[in-house]
């Protein structure tokens, strides 16, 4: 997914940090500038950090399916940070490759795998289906959005969070991965877990009817100016 910058260029480790929403841009981004400073200075390799990230996300998958939900949703947001050092290294050891356009899909079926264990767990000490019926429904508006941002790219050429004023300013609200996550932690920290799912799920929900509405608003302008 393409990001853009909430920093003013200034070297190549802050030119490498790339954000959106609000907490990878104001939380993420002083511990990620630190990281790739560090670690571009060993013999760290942009692979092995991937390898590292994909065995703390179904860690933490493991935590939420054993009931261990405080741990594994802190743990959601280390992989939050983490996730996004091995692209950073590449391009500040000059190493990308067009493997790594995988990765999206990647961090996707973690991140379901994330809520689809925590959803089976309430459900297995509630026997409510409310959890795994709210899973279904964020899983599905998550696919959509995702979907609708990335068919947008392909059909204009640039990310559906540049495409106006609006969209610039939403990008920071939208329900991504770091905003739910951490909607996910304070339910649990209080206590309510099931709340902190439905609160996702209305984010969720309301960034696939926005990011929608956007994505048709332009490309019928372009399809107008086109005809």
């Amino acid at each position: 997914m393409l990001k853009t910058p909430c920093f003013r260029p200034g070297n190549i480790v802050e030119d490498s940090i790339k954000t959106v929403d609000a907490v990878a841009c104001y939380l993420h981004k002083p511990m990620e500038n630190r990281l790739v400073a560090l670690i571009s200075k060993s013999s760290i390799t942009p692979n092995q950090l991937t390898v590292v990230v994909i065995v703390l996300a179904y860690a933490a998958t493991d935590l939420f399916f054993l009931g261990r939900s405080l741990p594994a949703s802190i743990l959601t947001l280390v992989v939050g940070i983490a996730d996004g050092l091995d692209g950073k290294l590449a391009r500040v050891k000059l190493k990308s490759s067009n493997l790594g356009a995988l990765e999206h899909s990647f961090d996707l079926l973690f991140e379901f795998s994330w809520l689809i264990a925590l959803s089976w767990f309430l459900f297995s000490t509630t026997q409510s289906a409310a959890p795994l019926i709210l899973c279904i429904f964020i899983i599905l508006f998550i696919a959509f959005y995702r979907h609708i941002y990335d068919q947008f790219r392909r059909t204009m050429g640039k990310s559906l969070d540049d495409a106006g004023d609006f969209e610039r300013a939403f990008r920071r609200v939208a329900g991504r991965r770091n905003l739910c996550n951490v909607e996910i932690l304070l339910g649990i920290l209080l206590g309510v877990p099931l709340y902190s799912l439905t609160l996702v799920l209305f984010h969720s929900a309301v960034t696939a009817a926005v990011y929608s509405a956007s994505a048709i608003k332009h490309t019928y302008a372009m399809d107008r100016r086109i005809m």
